[in-house]
C-alpha cells in the first residue's frame, strides 16, 4: 500500500452522474473535489482551486478537450496530472492526449476501484511517495 496524502481533485465533465459520482469517490477516500460540466468553468477553477488532478472529459460542450489539455499543460506544467476519460473509443485520441502530456486515459465506462487506483499513483510519482515499509510487497516478510 502506497503512502497517500489527501489532493485537490477537479473533475470536468459534462455529465452530471459522472462528475457525482467522481466526487462521492474520491471524497469518500479523503481528498477535496471540485467539479465543473464545462471546458470555460473548468479552466476557471483549475486557476483559482490550483488542483494536483484534474479529470477531463475529451467531449465538452464549449471545447475539445485536447485543446484544454494543452491549454493546461500551458498554464499549469507538468506537476499537474491530468487524467483524460472518454466515452469514446476513438483509436488515436489516447496516443494523442498521451503525447499532449496526459498522464493517463481512461475509458467510460470505468471501475471506480480504477479511479482511486489512478489517483494514488498519480499522488505517488507526483509527490515521490515510497511504499510504507510493512506493506511493502518488494520486502520479504520478516521472520517471526
Amino acid at each position: 500500500m502506497w503512502a497517500m496524502t489527501s489532493a485537490k481533485v477537479l473533475v470536468i465533465d459534462d455529465e452530471h452522474m459522472i462528475r457525482w459520482s467522481i466526487e462521492q469517490t474520491l471524497r469518500a477516500a479523503g481528498h477535496q473535489v471540485v467539479s465543473a460540466e464545462s471546458a470555460a468553468s473548468g479552466k476557471a477553477l483549475a486557476r483559482e482551486f490550483q488542483p494536483d488532478i484534474v479529470f477531463l472529459d475529451l467531449r465538452l460542450p464549449d471545447q475539445d478537450g485536447l485543446a484544454v489539455l494543452k491549454e493546461m499543460r500551458c498554464t499549469h506544467g507538468r506537476k499537474l496530472r491530468v487524467i483524460v476519460m472518454t466515452a469514446f473509443g476513438e483509436g488515436g485520441t489516447a496516443a494523442e492526449a498521451m503525447k499532449l502530456g496526459a498522464y493517463a486515459y481512461l475509458q467510460k465506462p470505468f471501475d471506480f476501484d480504477q479511479i482511486e487506483g489512478t489517483v494514488r499513483r498519480a499522488l505517488g510519482e507526483a509527490v515521490g511517495a515510497q511504499p510504507d515499509a510493512d506493506s511493502d510487497p518488494r520486502k520479504p516478510p520478516v521472520p517471526t
